[in-house]
């Protein structure tokens, strides 16, 4: 969390998208950015994050694949929203969100 206080305090940073394979660990890192003053963008409800639907994915192996994909669309959404972006360019989702976030007028 020392490198998102940084960012915070360097370039102003007033938001953080979260969003990991971990419930409890997407719960931890919300709290944690909180205590640092600032905004979480998090979907508590994510296929992949939300406790009930991580617990479900890992017993029975079932994804439900619309509710999947709007997840991911959503995610997309919220990264757009951040006040900065910190990810690699070898995930589409991130690319998207940076080339959707341009077009939109860019970073503030």
């Amino acid at each position: 969390f020392d490198q998102i206080r940084e960012m915070a305090t360097g370039y102003g940073v007033r938001s953080v998208f979260v969003a990991g394979d971990d419930a409890e660990t997407v719960v931890e890192t919300v709290r944690e950015i909180g205590r640092l003053g600032l905004k979480a963008m998090v979907d508590t409800e994510e296929a992949r994050t939300g406790t009930d639907n991580s617990a479900m994915m890992l017993l029975t192996h079932h994804v439900n694949i619309t509710q999947y994909a709007i997840d991911a669309i959503f995610n997309v959404e919220i990264m757009t929203e951040a006040s900065l972006l910190l990810c690699t360019f070898g995930s589409h989702f991130s690319r998207l969100a940076h080339e959707i976030k341009l077009a939109r007028g860019g970073y503030s």
